[in-house]
């Protein structure tokens, strides 16, 4: 309602200059003005209730009709309240939304009409075109400030989608890829194999895996609340380390080390980011290594790697794995980068690279005193 008060004048302006007798000659410019130029301005007000972009070239014509009613009030030598108070309207949604060189010299011809016809007036001339060019001016700054406002929320809602696009490639990678990696693995074994204990065994854990990332995915995706709890439990604690790592398909190849002094120093919103870290750690030695290679899983505290900081101890996640055949082939990295920035978002650092016996080492420092929130 309040977009559209701008109208709530119009009848007035016209009834009172009708009513104190202005001369036929305003009276023709405001009734072409109203005719012309104020059907345009409703259909733009309209269009952008609506959500829609209005017609900048409608709004060029309109500046141009409010124009030529400039002409017979410059005639008349008397004020418009009428026409001025159109031409306000048209210069604002001209200054929001004009888009080509027409547009804009329409706005500035509008506006230098509009403070030059009062200066014609045989009496205070001047008074009046100083009047004008103040109510120009502000129309001009707030179209212009409504169109600064207009892109800058098209420019969050850019940055929002695109934020949410990432986090949902990243929560789709962290929950999903794990699962898939390891049904391939688990098809590839069955394929090799005619024991029919062993295609059995294969069949049943393919179908777990299968469901529970139909259920991750549809969880991902739900918009119900009610949903929210068919996601992956958040890891809470060292427990969801050793479970991740007893899932982990060829676990008698793995050995895991762990500091007894780290649950009692970790804090609540370091567990999720280390469990992300050993799943995706995981998921990629199968991926690239393949199954039976051996791997070391350690977690511990250390000295902080950083020198500024050499008094803060870190919680350190070690996944180190041995050379292998080689697994189902290369990832697109989407993993690295997700860890990367959940590890980061926390103050930590987070290393991959080759190891010396031509395995694969991966390393999740993070402040036992993180700087996110939690």
């Amino acid at each position: 309602m309040i977009t559209w008060l701008w109208i709530v004048p119009l009848p007035l302006t016209f009834a009172l200059e009708l009513l104190t007798g202005s001369g036929w000659l305003l009276t023709v410019a405001n009734v072409f003005a109203l005719a012309t130029a104020l059907p345009i301005l409703v259909r733009s007000q309209r269009r952008t209730a609506r959500g829609e972009e209005p017609s900048t070239g409608m709004l060029a014509l309109a500046a141009l009709a409010l124009l030529l009613s400039l002409v017979p009030v410059a005639l008349a030598t008397t004020l418009s309240l009428t026409v001025l108070w159109l031409s306000m309207v048209t210069v604002v949604m001209l200054a929001r939304w004009f888009a080509a060189g027409a547009q804009l010299l329409m706005l500035i011809l509008l506006s230098v009409g509009s403070i030059v016809t009062p200066a014609l007036m045989w009496s205070d001339g001047l008074t009046f075109a100083f009047g004008a060019s103040t109510v120009i001016v502000a129309s001009l700054a707030l179209g212009l400030l409504l169109r600064m406002v207009d892109r800058s929320l098209i420019e969050r809602h850019a940055t929002a989608v695109e934020a949410e696009r990432r986090r949902m490639a990243t929560e789709l990678h962290d929950l999903v890829a794990h699962e898939v990696t390891g049904i391939i693995v688990l098809s590839q074994a069955a394929a090799r194999s005619e024991d029919a204990g062993v295609l059995t065994t294969a069949l049943g854990k393919i179908e777990e895996s299968g469901t529970r990332a139909l259920e991750q995915i549809r969880a991902l995706v739900s918009n119900a609340p009610a949903n929210s709890s068919a996601r992956s439990p958040i890891a809470s604690g060292i427990q969801a380390l050793r479970d991740r790592a007893d899932g982990f398909e060829g676990a008698s190849s793995l050995t895991l080390d762990v500091d007894d002094t780290v649950t009692e120093v970790v804090p609540s919103s370091v567990w999720p980011v280390l469990d992300r870290v050993l799943a995706e750690a995981l998921t990629n030695i199968r991926r690239h290594a393949g199954a039976g290679v051996p791997v070391m899983v350690r977690v511990s505290t250390a000295a902080s790697a950083r020198p500024e900081e050499r008094h803060v101890a870190d919680i350190a996640l070690t996944v180190i794995n041995g050379p292998g055949p080689g697994g189902i082939g290369t990832g697109s990295g989407t993993g690295l980068r997700g860890l990367r920035a959940r590890v980061d978002h926390l103050g930590g650092s987070l290393l991959a690279g080759p190891g010396h016996d031509g395995g694969w080492v991966l390393e999740a420092r993070i402040p036992l005193n993180p700087t996110a929130d939690e």
